[in-house]
């Protein structure tokens, strides 16, 4: 098996990848497939429970402010529905945003690659062969949701700014692909992790099968690519 990120004639990665077996190539399967929860992602990725709380605890202190400046509740009322007035659009972007990305997000576990179909304006794929995964987090929230991160070999490198969102927040020198707000977080990445024992184990045995016949080629670690879809 290939560790290149984009195998040509086997599967076009320009390409979001499907349940129909003519998308992947060989014994390739379809190990998981989801998208993110959209309410989590507005909580837990957009911060909308934070800013709705930062909005609030200005209402309050415009409030305040006008009581003890001796100007009436009247004025603090008013005073404070400006504040919701600026407040209301802000959220409910926030919000709409989340629901884009959720709808035009596709993450896909396959038997020889992690794909990410991202991108609310500019959709595009990107890829993380099996082969180039070093480490897989999990970080779950209360309900059971989370985002699992995907860290890469050290001698590989992924764009902070083309993930974003789908990216291990604030971890800049060495980025991480992040699968965000997935329902039902630990399963997930328990079959991720399984999925990924099962090929580091089978791809030793492969090599000895070869070495025994020739000397084994340099694995070709290949990249990790972002394409445009």
């Amino acid at each position: 098996m290939s560790n290149s990120a984009v195998i040509f004639g086997e599967f076009d990665d320009s390409r979001p990848v499907t349940d129909a077996p003519a998308a992947m190539a060989g014994d390739e399967r379809i190990v998981w497939q989801g998208a993110p929860d959209w309410r989590r992602f507005a909580l837990s990725v957009m911060k909308l429970r934070t800013i709705a709380l930062y909005f609030a605890v200005i209402m309050a202190a415009r409030f305040a402010a006008d009581l003890v400046a001796g100007q009436g509740a009247g004025a603090g009322l008013i005073s404070a529905a400006w504040t919701l007035c600026l407040a209301a659009p802000v959220l409910a972007f926030l919000a709409l945003y989340a629901r884009l990305v959720a709808r035009s997000t596709r993450y896909t576990v396959t038997t020889r690659r992690i794909v990410l179909r991202i991108g609310v304006a500019m959709p595009m794929t990107v890829t993380v062969p099996v082969g180039l995964v070093d480490t897989i987090d999990l970080r779950r929230n209360a309900d059971g949701s989370g985002d699992i991160l995907i860290g890469v070999l050290p001698e590989q490198r992924l764009s902070y700014s083309v993930l974003w969102p789908h990216a291990r927040p604030w971890c800049f020198s060495r980025p991480q692909a992040a699968l965000r707000a997935v329902p039902d977080a630990e399963a997930v990445a328990e079959t991720i992790g399984r999925m990924l024992a099962r090929q580091t184990t089978k791809a030793p045995a492969q090599e000895s099968v070869q070495g025994s016949a020739a000397k084994a080629p340099a694995r070709d670690t290949g990249s990790v690519a972002a394409a445009a879809g």
